[in-house]
């Protein structure tokens, strides 16, 4: 196998997105650092050359600019930084002066912060014209008032930043099923001092999900583009995939003219990974958000069905010639085991999924979020992990 003289640094992202991208470049020859608040079995990855535990990396960017200043010295190349979430990617792109003895992966924090703030995000929708779900941005609880009285329920509320609201209430967000409720929520968001959104549920099945993930380099040229569809999820309200499949190009050929057009007026690059939801009253798929960091369900799915995108990622930062390539095999699945079978339980419970069509459902070429033969020990200490937390 080649090996590459620049390491990797990832950071965060615990036993599924921060394992994913360790195994994506470790697989292919890249040293990998692995940096995090927190112990997790992402740490016992064969793939990790090495793992360090800072418990206030998160804090600020002052704390991570700390932090990655003085690793620097243990490692002999330079490092190209991956984030595993939004506040990392976020740090990073306001450090990037800050980091020259680093390759940054993010663009600038201006462009960034487009993604990443929900309220710049879809007002910059509004204005590229790309169908989303319909949005409110109350200034005050008196806003909310006004329109809790025009809307339709329920109604879903969401920070404009989620790394905030995660941090106080665990959950991407609150459904309101009436005017008291949706007063109830924003009032308790509010005093947090987290801004928020008021925004429109599009109805439909889990299917009706499908995601775009990619890269593109300096120049606002893709270099990988990748589509995949969600098959169930946990939570089933609001939750993150557990089962998804590739899915040809020839299906989403018009949202990926869409998604690249969005991205080259921001003038954005670097990963992403972009979430629509086909909506069954109009038939448009609607844009829901688009992630500007690695990702659990794409980083070893993507490599599994034929394109490395974060290996991709990392040979355009070290400055190597990379080809376009949307080439890869569709009909694989990536399965996320625990919150897949509390998923298939629950829709089973509900008369959602019958016994044969769950079967059905797990059959053919997978990749896993956590299992895999060729690095054990993060599944068995995941495992271990679960069981003690049940004791």
């Amino acid at each position: 196998m080649k090996k590459f003289r620049n390491p990797a640094l990832v950071l965060g992202g615990g036993d599924t997105t921060g394992l994913g991208a360790i195994r994506s470049l470790g697989r292919a020859g890249v040293s990998v650092y692995y940096l995090d608040e927190e112990k997790s079995a992402a740490v016992y990855s064969k793939y990790s050359k090495k793992y360090s535990i800072f418990p206030k990396m998160g804090r600020n960017k002052e704390e991570l600019r700390r932090i990655l200043l003085g690793i620097k010295h243990e490692i002999s190349e330079a490092a190209v930084l991956f984030p595993s979430s939004d506040l990392y990617a976020l740090y990073l792109s306001d450090l990037i002066d800050e980091l020259s003895d680093y390759y940054v992966t993010t663009p600038r924090k201006e462009i960034i912060e487009i993604l990443i703030n929900k309220r710049k995000f879809y007002q910059s929708l509004m204005k590229e014209k790309i169908p989303h779900p319909t949005t409110h941005f109350p200034e005050s609880l008196e806003d909310v008032r006004k329109i809790g009285k025009e809307i339709s329920y329920p109604i879903f509320i969401k920070p404009c930043l989620s790394h905030l609201f995660s941090k106080y209430f665990g959950k991407k967000g609150f459904v309101a099923n009436s005017e008291k409720e949706l007063l109830k929520y924003c009032g308790l968001i509010k005093r947090r001092g987290v801004d928020v959104m008021i925004q429109e549920i599009v109805p439909g099945r889990e299917t009706n999900h499908i995601f775009l993930d990619g890269y593109f380099d300096r120049d606002l040229n893709p270099k990988a583009f990748f589509a995949r569809r969600r098959l169930r999820m946990w939570p089933l309200a609001f939750g993150n995939s557990s089962l998804c499949v590739s899915i040809p190009i020839s299906e989403i050929v018009s949202l990926k003219g869409m998604l690249f057009k969005y991205l080259k007026s921001i003038r954005y690059h670097g990963i992403f990974s972009a979430e629509l939801k086909k909506d069954y009253r109009d038939g448009l798929f609607k844009l829901l958000e688009i992630n500007s960091r690695t990702s659990a369900w794409f980083n070893t799915f993507s490599a599994k069905c034929g394109i490395n995108i974060m290996l991709i990622a990392y040979l355009d930062a070290i400055g190597r010639d990379v080809e376009y390539s949307e080439d890869y095999e569709a009909g694989i699945k990536w399965v996320f085991l625990r919150n897949d079978f509390r998923s298939t339980v629950r829709m089973i419970l509900h008369g959602d999924l019958g016994i044969q069509e769950w079967i059905s459902s797990l059959l053919g070429k997978k990749d896993y979020a956590s299992y895999a033969k060729d690095d054990l020990r993060p599944f068995v200490m995941s495992l271990t992990y679960t069981i003690l937390k049940m004791i």
